[in-house]
């Protein structure tokens, strides 16, 4: 599937991964792009979750989105508190009907950890059938060896 939100030069990409949930990037400042707004509103995104260590950039008040920021370097994996923060946060949006949307820089590696793990606890997947759904979803991602052992280490106290 084709990313979206490309228009008018920005790089503001995302993928549906499951019914509410999106996985995408950070490109596009949301302060100045009033696509990204326009966008979240069209798709029923209540809720923006920012990995991105190194931008941690409030939505636009007039979006009224809830907001958490966990933030993650570049190439690394969350904690364990963190997928844990973040899993029920998700959880939590999802539940009460609103989208989340679920972002890091580019949308490749920390934010589809962060999926993954939700798929695990909340959904009932395993590691390897989430990882196989959101890649297939979102093909360009690419989660890293340290992210796949903190997912190991996640399911591994999950699924009991």
């Amino acid at each position: 599937m084709e990313p979206k939100g490309k228009n008018e030069g920005h790089r503001f990409d995302y993928n549906k991964i499951i019914d509410k949930i999106y996985i995408g990037s950070d490109l596009c400042r949301a302060g100045v792009c009033k696509i990204h707004g326009e966008e979240f509103r069209d798709l029923g995104i209540g809720f923006e979750l920012n990995l991105s260590q190194e931008n941690n950039e409030l939505p636009p008040k007039d979006m009224r989105v809830g907001y958490l920021w966990l933030p993650v370097a570049d190439g690394h994996s969350p904690t364990q508190v963190q997928l844990d923060i973040g899993t029920a946060a998700i959880n939590s949006v999802v539940e009460s009907g609103d989208a989340v949307y679920v972002h890091c820089k580019n949308g490749h590696g920390r934010s589809p950890t962060l999926v993954v793990a939700y798929l695990v606890r909340y959904k009932g997947y395993n590691l390897l059938e989430a990882q196989s759904l959101v890649k297939e979803e979102r093909p360009e991602i690419h989660i890293e060896d340290s992210q796949i052992q903190e997912l190991e280490k996640f399911e591994e106290r999950w699924s009991k």
